[in-house]
């Protein structure tokens, strides 16, 4: 799996089965946050937001990896 060019992983969010869903990264200026999922074995980019905390809520993360 390649990860976002050019950004850091921050977090790193897994099921209980530890299996990897999500990812938060930023570029190192650290002005954006990305949350990217988990899809077919490569990362999809939803959103991006102010604060990884922003990006949990408005996507619904935690409740996403209990389903």
């Amino acid at each position: 799996m390649t990860y976002p060019r050019g950004e850091q992983v921050w977090t790193s969010y897994y099921n209980s089965s530890h299996e990897l869903l999500f990812i938060v990264t930023s570029k190192p200026t650290r002005d954006f946050y990305f949350l990217y999922e988990v899809v077919d074995g490569a990362f999809k980019k939803l959103g991006k937001a102010k604060s990884p905390l922003e990006l949990e809520e408005k996507f619904k993360v935690h409740d996403r990896m209990r389903a």
